[in-house]
């Protein structure tokens, strides 16, 4: 069993998912596929089945009455759906690619010990992040996150670095940061001209200086310190 606790010392705005150990599915799950923004469970409704992510993003997000969204997390391979207490779904979840499924019917006491940690973590951590960090610091987090949670092989020969796919819409890391779509798009444009991401197309982006991206995350280094690396 794994056991982990949060530092006092981790200024991390969103823990890496590499603290979980991505599972396999069984051999006896039932798979799901789904396309993008299909609707998985809706707020306020019959809590729906409990799911395993194999591959894809979801996102979980809750609603203010005049239809502002917030996005609370954003979960990827490996992470589970649907798990909590009551009747009715606290959060919606909507898909932001083709994503697959295994429906879980039964989940070890062990895994949900593991899941549970991880949700509390990373939703500590969102609060530090929507209530603490700037903008720079908040997109420079969501970056290292989705990096973590979604690599993909990466066919350019610069050592060190991490490509991985950028799911979510500038919209979409709008509402999970608490930012307008221009800042978000501001804050990923200067981010390049730093030289610490590059991408020629907007879904996919390389990660060149993960330690740097890491202090801006932090607040212990100012994007504006960085010249192009």
């Amino acid at each position: 069993m794994l056991h982990f606790t949060l530092d006092k010392a981790d200024t991390r705005p969103l823990p890496a998912h590499a603290l979980v150990e991505r599972r396999a599915p069984r051999h006896d799950a039932t798979a799901l596929r789904l396309p993008p923004r299909s609707t998985l469970f809706l707020e306020g409704h019959d809590r729906a089945p409990q799911y395993r992510v194999i591959e894809g993003c979801v996102a979980l997000s809750q609603s203010l009455p005049d239809g502002r969204r917030q996005i609370i997390d954003m979960i990827g391979p490996g992470r589970l759906l649907g798990i909590g207490g009551g009747d009715h779904s606290r959060c919606s979840a909507e898909t932001l690619s083709y994503v697959s499924l295994e429906t879980i019917e039964r989940i070890e006491h062990a895994d949900l010990e593991i899941d549970l940690k991880e949700m509390l973590l990373r939703a500590q951590s969102h609060a530090i992040l929507l209530g603490r960090k700037t903008a720079n610091e908040r997109v420079a987090s969501a970056i290292l996150d989705l990096a973590d949670q979604f690599v993909r092989p990466s066919r350019g020969r610069k050592r060190n670095t991490i490509c991985f796919n950028l799911y979510p819409t500038r919209g979409d890391l709008a509402d999970w940061l608490g930012l307008t779509i221009e800042t978000v798009s501001r804050c990923f444009t200067r981010i390049k001209k730093a030289g610490l991401i590059d991408f020629t197309h907007p879904e996919i982006v390389t990660l060149l200086h993960r330690e740097t991206l890491a202090e801006i995350a932090s607040g212990s280094r100012a994007l504006d310190a960085c010249n192009t690396l």
